[in-house]
């Protein structure tokens, strides 16, 4: 064994020795530092590349919004089922100056900026073409005009009697260095008309303009649709639609998301927190059938949402608020079947803000009781009388009588 290790040892030293005769020792040297160089370089580079891999673009900006191509389609009203009416399909693009596109770009920036703008993302289940048409948009050069006349015939198909006329208006732009697909849908009063340029064979842009500046268009909705791969999100895009306001509604469904861009609210912080407000409000109102207990637990909720903590949980809420098992069997089932999950989601506010920041009791007499940033709870007795009546006592000072 020794015999081996020093005859290993001796063949080192003689090979080390014919490298140093062999080879300029300096430029040896020379070469073992390039290489360590060369080396220590790649392995930063390489983790740089996973680090920026690791942060993608988690949003888009829409101020780098570029219009590129457009064109205008003009559906009009017509019963269910009824075809003798057809849709007026431009057959190119529509020009664009520069001034168009600035107040098409200001017009989107605007509407997509707003607190009642939200995401969505498409909907695995739905028959909705558009998730197809617009990916052949965002990754072909030719098929804009005719994908657009897809999008156009397929909104005209799923029409009824009570949806306006409208125009149709798709752009495809550039944003932060991607393709991105924004359709527009105007609904104008039954005097208002393009005129198509026989020529181009397109409807004029400054018409849909002059149009959104004035009162013949009564409302419009505008959705921007991305490849959610080149942002790094798990969302498809962003929605105005300024026929629903969210901070009313208790479900976010219109016929404009769910029949024709076949698309899904995405459960945006403010939305989901909304979501689960009014949905739990509901449950407490309608499930709950003593009215004390009802008080109580309403009061709970706007307590638990004001908490100063960043993550809401339905499973928390229950465990903590609602007092029997059944109850909370009851509350997880009502949830499920509401579509809404019963997980960990980011606490936002906004949208419900006013809301959860004051509590009210309204009596059969006309008498209400109103507090607020949880004061109701801690300064107002309420309690049920034998004879079902129900109590409210206060104890404090009259501060001001109106």
């Amino acid at each position: 064994m020794l015999l081996c290790q020093a005859f290993v040892g001796i063949c080192t030293i003689l090979f080390l020795l014919f490298i140093y005769i062999a080879v300029d020792p300096l430029d040896l040297l020379k070469k073992s530092v390039t290489i360590f160089i060369d080396n220590y370089f790649r392995y930063h580079q390489n983790i740089f590349e996973k680090s920026s891999q690791l942060n993608m673009i988690k949003y888009y900006d829409l101020t780098t919004l570029d219009i590129q191509q457009a064109i205008v389609h003009d559906i009009p009203k017509h019963k269910k089922k009824d075809f003798s009416i057809t849709p007026t399909f431009s057959a190119k693009e529509s020009e664009l100056s520069t001034s168009l596109k600035d107040f098409f770009k200001e017009s989107i920036i605007k509407a997509l900026g707003r607190d009642r703008a939200f995401k969505i993302i498409y909907n695995a289940k739905s028959n909705s073409p558009i998730h197809k048409c617009v990916n052949s948009i965002l990754t072909t050069e030719d098929r804009f005009v005719f994908q657009s006349k897809d999008i156009g015939q397929h909104l005209f198909n799923i029409q009824k009697g009570n949806n306006a006329s409208g125009i149709l208006f798709i752009l495809k732009c550039d944003l932060s260095e991607h393709k991105v697909c924004v359709i527009m849908k105007l609904e104008r009063d039954d005097g208002a008309r393009l005129t198509m340029n026989e020529v181009t064979k397109s409807f004029d842009i400054s018409e849909v303009k002059d149009l959104m500046l004035t009162s013949k268009t009564k409302v419009f909705k505008i959705a921007m649709l991305v490849n959610r791969d080149n942002y790094g999100i798990d969302f498809d895009g962003d929605i105005m639609d300024f026929q629903i306001n969210i901070k009313e509604r208790k479900e976010l469904s219109s016929f404009f998301i769910d029949d024709f861009l076949g698309c899904l609210p995405y459960r945006d912080p403010k939305v989901t927190t909304q979501n689960f407000y009014n949905l739990t409000s509901v449950f407490i109102k309608t499930s709950i059938p003593d009215k004390i207990k009802q008080a109580k637990y309403l009061q709970d909720l706007n307590s638990y949402l004001q908490r100063n903590i960043n993550i809401l949980n339905p499973k928390e809420f229950s465990d903590e608020y609602l007092i029997t098992s059944f109850e909370q069997d009851e509350y997880k089932a009502f949830l499920k079947t509401k579509d809404f999950d019963f997980k960990s989601f980011a606490k936002d506010l906004s949208l419900i803000k006013s809301k959860v920041e004051k509590f009210m009791v309204s009596f059969k007499n006309g008498i209400s009781i109103l507090g607020s940033k949880g004061t109701f709870e801690n300064n107002v007795k309420l309690e049920e009388l034998k004879n079902g009546d129900h109590q409210a006592t206060v104890i404090s000072q009259i501060n001001k009588v109106k």
